[in-house]
């Protein structure tokens, strides 16, 4: 067999599009799974006549708070002082920090008002309960 020694290497060419292809493919692969991922603590929200559900959460910290008490920032255990450090940490990086409290409905008043405290000791402002419509 003869092989062309004469032929310009320069016109050689690797056919990309396959290879976009499958990086556009495992790009919408990542994001549908991340959004899977989202794990919240179990928390029974309560009903109330008056809820409005928000049209748009994301980008908010969410501090959730079981019937045990025991708060969670995302899926982490903090206890109220660690709690206060951690929004001022996050309210240092974004001023215009949103939080989302979600609390259940077996929690007493006086641990959502101990939280709200310690938003508003490090300047947050922007708070939102969850509750279900009735």
């Amino acid at each position: 067999m003869r092989l062309d020694t004469n032929r310009d290497d320069e016109d050689i060419e690797v056919d990309m599009s396959p290879m976009i292809d499958m990086v556009f493919l495992l790009l919408i692969f990542f994001i549908v799974a991340s959004t899977i991922i989202d794990e919240k603590v179990s928390v029974k929200i309560p009903k109330a006549a008056y809820a409005k559900v928000p049209k748009d959460t994301t980008g908010r910290l969410v501090v959730s708070v079981n019937k045990d008490n025991k708060m969670f920032v995302g899926s982490m255990p903090v206890t109220l002082e660690q709690l206060t450090e951690q929004l001022a940490i996050e309210i240092e990086a974004d001023p215009h920090l949103r939080i989302l409290i979600r609390s259940g409905r077996e929690v007493k008043y006086k641990i959502n008002e101990k939280i709200m405290l310690a938003c508003a000791e490090v300047g947050a402002s922007d708070l939102i309960y969850s509750a279900y419509e009735e």
